[in-house]
């Protein structure tokens, strides 16, 4: 650890830098392959991040860009074939970030983002909108300044959390006929952890992203903010709908979860229990139906940590559209 960060005793570093490397292979067409670098403690004062990922979702969820499922098709069970779609996708994104002083710190970060969404074979929602398949090349710019006062950086206790970011991107969907076009997007995040016993945690969120009607399709999805790109449903979003059920322009998430050690061995691991409630607010100029989602939805899951930042959280959750079972590779936020 440099002088410098040691003197930093607001989130201290928990290693000078890792390279991570993940793959996996799911029952209904799934896999992912990832390779993660983090470098927050190699240079004085700065950190580093860089990531490739390449991934095929055969079970992406599609409600329609603003996310109402009940003004689409007349299936009951929003998990049918007719609400999904396959997704591929590969990533690559580098940012890096300078700490100004204290919790205060500037980043800057580049991603190319190509997604390719092709419809099930049977009739789908997807479909019916958007064709046989959709794809884009995506490539985003975009500054952010962070304010950062969590106790620990992988099990904060205490402590905000607060990203403010804009940039612009460029798409340009894979036909000869097609302009490439350029599109402006605003995001503010909070997220705060208080400790009101030891080894209970309450954490709460609250995420509002703006984007222009230029932006592609792909880029509806999720947000790639500082130092981690997510979904707005799913394990790290709203965790009552499938990752992808959630899409558009204008997008507000809340989160409040509590958070309880059933075994904490320090930097060895925990186990921890959560029970959590999502709220989201979805819009979007281009949607069929011009109407806002509103969804409210919450349950209860189980972290579990190996060593200092290796985490799995597995939930189950309940909301207007019925059960949703969703893991993912960290906090949901």
């Amino acid at each position: 650890m440099s002088r410098t960060d040691a003197e930093d005793v607001i989130n201290p570093i928990t290693f000078r830098g890792a390279l991570s490397a993940e793959a996996g292979v799911g029952t209904l067409g799934s896999r992912f392959a990832r390779v993660e670098f983090r470098a927050p403690g190699l240079v004085d004062g700065w950190r580093f991040r860089g990531y490739l990922g390449a991934e095929r979702q055969g079970r992406f969820a599609y409600y329609g860009l603003g996310g109402d499922i009940e003004h689409h098709g007349s299936a009951a069970d929003p998990n049918a074939s007719v609400y999904r779609v396959h997704r591929t996708r590969y990533l690559g994104q580098v940012e890096a970030t300078r700490r100004i002083s204290g919790g205060f710190r500037v980043a800057l970060a580049a991603s190319l983002d190509h997604s390719e969404f092709n419809r099930l074979r049977d009739t789908s929602l997807f479909a019916s909108e958007r064709g046989a398949g959709v794809r884009r090349t995506n490539l985003v710019v975009r500054p952010a300044l962070i304010f950062d006062t969590r106790d620990l950086e992988f099990t904060p206790g205490n402590g905000l959390l607060l990203e403010a970011g804009a940039g612009v991107g460029t798409a340009r969907e894979q036909a000869p006929t097609d302009d490439q076009r350029l599109y402006a997007f605003g995001y503010l995040h909070l997220r705060g952890f208080v400790s009101p016993r030891e080894g209970t945690v309450i954490a709460g969120r609250i995420l509002a992203r703006q984007m222009e009607d230029a932006a592609p399709f792909s880029a509806r999805f999720g947000l790639s903010g500082w130092e981690r790109d997510f979904s707005f449903a799913g394990a790290d979003g709203h965790r009552s709908f499938p990752a992808g059920a959630l899409a558009g322009t204008g997008v507000q998430l809340v989160s409040l979860e509590i958070r309880h050690d059933l075994l904490n061995a320090g930097d060895l691991g925990a186990v921890t229990v959560v029970g959590f409630s999502d709220y989201a607010h979805v819009e979007d100029n281009s949607a069929r139906f011009r109407v806002a989602t509103d969804r409210w939805g919450g349950g209860a899951g189980v972290a579990l940590r190996v060593l200092r930042s290796a985490i799995v959280s597995i939930n189950f959750a309940g909301g207007a559209n019925g059960f949703n079972f969703s893991m993912g590779s960290g906090w949901a936020f």
